[in-house]
């Protein structure tokens, strides 16, 4: 197995036809900031161009991803929020789209932004302990990164409904009744069942992933309603309630929201 990059916040490993990035800040639970997800990025234009590597594997070890950093989020205002929204549609557009099949291996919390992460790879697998959603809700704001889109193409307008509007994560068991995971397996053997189902796409022609791929996601067109999210996305950031939402949040408190 190769590895090393010069980022900061990722981790990229080569084993044979598999390529891994390693979302590398478990002092913070994996949060996504600008940096990570520009890092994000370039991992994948670099594995998307070797030629050796035919599967890839997105994961973070312990915890997978608690989504974006509350705090940054917090002095954002509408034009703010709109440009990181735009930068996570773009590299979350990037793993949907590429040739090669993407796998998400999830485990420990898996939220708001890291939820959205791993709705956009082909293949989820989790973990048991994995806690799985989209509460942004609960901070006055809306999902920013695909959910609204991804998620109901996943699981369906009810549940999507149930969980963007309550905020209510799911558990590993559950996410795999729903749809919202293909497998869930003991977590130290996470790693091992990713890299399985990696080797298995790695052996198929790479013409017919990237031809099988190209046509399931143009069933699925979500390009307007992506564009939509984004707008309202940064629409919240003009409202008191998201101020309030993420100060609660902060100070370990329960929000008053007064719809303003």
């Amino acid at each position: 197995m190769s590895a090393g990059n010069e980022h900061e916040h990722i981790v990229t490993e080569r084993k044979k036809e598999i390529g891994t990035i390693i979302l590398n800040r478990p002092e913070v639970m994996n949060i996504l900031d600008a940096k990570t997800l520009k890092e994000l990025g370039d991992s994948l234009t670099d594995l998307e161009k070797d030629k050796q590597i035919r599967a890839i594997i997105i994961t973070g070890g312990k915890t997978f991803s608690a989504g974006v950093d509350i705090r940054v989020l917090k002095d954002k205002d509408p034009n703010g929020a709109e440009a990181l929204s735009r930068l996570g549609h773009r590299i979350f557009n990037q793993i949907e789209n590429m040739e090669k099949p993407t796998i998400a291996a999830v485990s420990g919390y898996v939220l708001g932004g890291g939820c959205e992460m791993a709705l956009a790879c082909d293949i989820r697998i989790s973990g048991e302990n994995a806690r799985i959603g989209q509460p942004e809700v609960k901070i006055g704001i809306i999902p920013g990164f695909g959910g609204t889109q991804r998620l109901t193409r996943l699981v369906g307008i009810g549940k999507t409904k149930e969980m963007i509007l309550t905020g209510r994560t799911v558990g590993a068991k559950e996410a795999l009744s729903i749809g919202l995971v293909n497998m869930v397996v003991k977590d130290e053997e996470l790693m091992d069942n990713a890299e399985k189902m990696a080797q298995v796409l790695a052996q198929k022609s790479p013409i017919t992933i990237k031809m099988a791929k190209d046509l399931i996601n143009k069933n699925q067109d979500i390009g307007r309603g992506l564009e939509m999210e984004i707008n309202y996305f940064s629409e919240c950031f003009a409202s008191q309630d998201h101020i309030e939402g993420m100060n609660a949040f902060i100070e370990k408190r329960t929000p008053r929201f007064k719809g303003e």
